[in-house]
């Protein structure tokens, strides 16, 4: 039996790189994977490899610093898969400034 089967793994950045690498290894343990990349090409491309390989992959295209973000993702994944088992932060951005200076937004 998979390791993660009947689990649901929600991954930031994961249509490129790293979190790319990271949804392919969570799906062949078994896991329903929601897909993110600011680009939906990438993440499709993910989605479509996963299915391809007997997995369940829902896509959410978007940037982890939008307001509405962290709702449209947890959401996705309820309306696609009915839970939240686990999530991978990999998604990065960067804000030329050093902390002591970040706005409220920025941090």
């Amino acid at each position: 039996m998979s390791k993660l089967a009947g689990k649901t793994a929600l991954i930031t950045g994961s249509g490129r790189g790293i979190g790319r690498e990271v949804a392919l290894k969570l799906a062949s343990e078994g896991a329903r994977v929601v897909i993110n990349d600011l680009d939906a090409d990438p993440a499709n491309e993910v989605a479509e490899l996963i299915r391809a390989q007997g997995g369940e992959a829902a896509v959410c295209v978007g940037s982890v610093t939008a307001s509405d973000f962290a709702e449209r993702f947890i959401a996705t994944a309820v309306q696609s898969f009915k839970s939240v088992d686990i999530i991978v932060n990999n998604a990065g951005f960067t804000w030329d400034n050093v902390v002591q200076k970040m706005t409220d937004e920025q941090w």
